[in-house]
């Protein structure tokens, strides 16, 4: 079969299902252990994002891999299949590779050229090699992948505008508030999603006024740069009653914002509306608080829209990386049946060069011909013979039209069995 994806991701798969599914990085590392065991995968990645779960892979098997897929769902995060298997897509061969290229580029996120998910393909890729699971051909294609995300933001104005999560959620901030210059902004964790919301809020004009996390030194470092002081985790609901938009952010895999905590608070704050916008995955805050009055949850489904508005703008620049898209895919596909046609290329040279061999030397012996003329013959005639089935060859490499021409290789030359490509 070869290349193919299986996963789910913020266009069906709603986020209370996708916060199950997240891989945690010691959940990665034996997602991908296990993934080493299976027979059906001969290479191997996943990606884990907030908007998404994929498994990328190569296999030999001729029948889609899921199988191995669902077993380690099950050993990894003791999902059923029943679950979440309505959610899934799954590509394989040239939609595979479209798939991934379109991942890449920011063509499939949820806020489209968005730059977060270059570095988290590039995390996974990484994460993937040091543990084995890569070898030519997905290492291959993975740096392609790489470099057209990082061509598609440099050579178009995808990412123009509010292009990553953080941003879309001030964004939104904007859309309830107005101009942000006198509402107060708590932030809840200071790692990099936290910290491009806490800069995208400063821009936008807003007072940071509270920093929470447990790390204050990193927290210190961020209020230097963009205000507010820091606050440990362990007494943030103390200040909730000077606070008008609370955001959340964390790796924490539960939710840390809790039900009975808001409720409580929104009586000390004789119920001035609360706006909390929870971008994390898993969520950090509790949907349940959606329910009280005067409470406002926004989690990172909810983006969708202001995301979605900010895709008109940019039609032209998207249609170009799609172009690049494509252009990629049939560079690499190129690669691949050329790589594919190496046995059957190799074979047929073997056959022309032991013709050559047994005629020249029989024609120098009885000619007289030198070595050096006879050697010079050979190659010139090899170099002609073999022009035009391997100019052929590359040109069909370039839309998957290879096949026949090995075919009719080994038909016309009998050239034996064929190798496994």
């Amino acid at each position: 079969m070869g290349f193919f994806v299986i996963g789910i991701n913020h266009k069906d798969c709603p986020v209370e299902v996708r916060e199950r599914l997240h891989f945690t990085s010691q959940k990665l590392q034996d997602g991908l252990a296990y993934a080493k065991t299976t027979a059906q995968f001969s290479e191997s990645m996943i990606l884990s994002t907030c908007n998404r779960v994929e498994f990328y892979g190569y296999t030999d098997s001729e029948s889609f891999p899921e199988d191995g897929f669902f077993a380690l769902m099950k050993a990894v995060h003791g999902a059923d299949r029943r679950d979440f298997e309505h959610y899934l897509y799954r590509h394989h061969g040239r939609e595979a590779l479209r798939h991934l290229f379109r991942v890449a580029a920011g063509l499939d996120s949820l806020v489209i050229g968005e730059s977060e998910i270059l570095g988290q393909l590039r995390n996974a890729f990484q994460t993937a090699h040091t543990t084995g699971c890569l070898h030519s051909l997905l290492y291959r294609l993975m740096e392609k992948a790489l470099k057209l995300g990082k061509a598609a933001r440099t050579e178009t104005l995808i990412n123009e505008g509010a292009v990553s999560i953080p941003s879309v959620a001030v964004e939104l901030a904007e859309k309830i508030f107005g101009q942000l210059t006198s509402e107060n902004v708590m932030v809840l964790g200071t790692g990099e999603m936290a910290t491009l919301t806490v800069k995208n809020l400063k821009s936008a004009g807003a007072s940071i006024r509270y920093v929470v996390s447990h790390d204050r030194e990193r927290a210190e470092k961020l209020t230097v740069e963009c205000g507010g002081e820091w606050v440990p985790f362990e007494t943030w609901e103390e200040k909730i009653p000077a606070v008008d938009i609370f955001i959340t952010a964390t790796n924490c895999p539960y939710p840390i914002v809790k039900h009975e905590q808001i409720k409580k608070l929104m009586s000390e704050r004789h119920h001035r509306p609360l706006f909390l916008i929870d971008i994390a995955v898993p969520r950090n805050v509790d949907p349940v608080i959606n329910q009280l009055d005067d409470v406002y949850l926004y989690n990172i489904d909810d983006l969708k829209s202001v995301a979605d508005r900010n895709l008109k703008h940019r039609g032209l620049e998207i249609a170009k990386a799609e172009a690049m898209v494509e252009k990629a895919l049939v560079s690499y596909q190129s690669w691949l049946e050329q790589l594919e046609a190496r046995p059957t290329v190799e074979s047929f040279e073997r056959h022309l060069d032991k013709i050559l061999e047994e005629e020249l030397g029989a024609f120098a012996k009885k000619s007289g011909v030198s070595d050096e003329r006879r050697d010079e013959l050979r190659n010139r005639i090899r170099a002609k013979l073999l022009h035009v089935p391997l100019t052929k060859i590359k040109e069909a490499s370039q839309n998957g039209g290879v096949a026949r021409y090995l075919h009719a290789l080994h038909s016309l030359f009998d050239l034996g069995p064929k190798d496994k490509e």
